[in-house]
């Protein structure tokens, strides 16, 4: 059987090409997720210039989503360190401290999902949710150079892909 140039059977699964905009190209996949913090479907995306995928991206998602485990909590500890220490910047309103004190599989954000872009060390878990009045209506998100955290990101001001 033939297998079509717009799916790659990666290490985790399945990614299949889509469209994306400005005539780019996505690869999307899931993965399944069960641990203390999380039992769910985490979607990956895979964002390309051309209709096919560098070896390097490729190899970094495999590394990163073979060790979801490990990023799922040190986003959300990252999370919870940057929001306590800048709470201005991140409008953390007096009524949300309280989720600052929670542990990582109490800590009110949900929906987590994984972005890579060619040609950059730079990847990104977004949680899609929160309880945090931050998190509306894009959630958040955790930037990793490789595998160092390297920021939050309010994604308030984001704009939805256009399907």
């Amino acid at each position: 059987m033939e297998i079509p140039i717009d799916t790659y059977h990666s290490k985790f699964g399945v990614l299949k090409m889509e469209q994306g905009p400005e005539n780019n190209f996505f690869w999307r996949g899931n993965i399944n997720i069960s641990n203390a913090i999380y039992s769910q479907q985490v979607p990956i995306y895979i964002f390309t210039k051309e209709s096919q995928m560098h070896r390097e991206v490729i190899a970094l998602a495999e590394t990163i989503v073979l060790n979801i485990d490990q990023y799922l909590e040190t986003s959300i500890l990252f999370i919870k360190q940057t929001f306590t220490e800048h709470r201005e910047k991140y409008k953390i309103r007096e009524d949300e401290y309280v989720f600052l004190t929670l542990d990582s599989n109490q800590f009110p954000i949900a929906i987590p999902e994984l972005t890579f872009w060619e040609d950059s060390i730079e990847w990104m878990i977004r949680f899609s949710e929160g309880k945090f009045s931050i998190c509306d209506p894009l959630g958040i998100a955790v930037t990793y150079s490789l595998t160092k955290t390297i920021r939050v990101e309010s994604l308030e001001e984001s704009e939805y892909l256009d399907d």
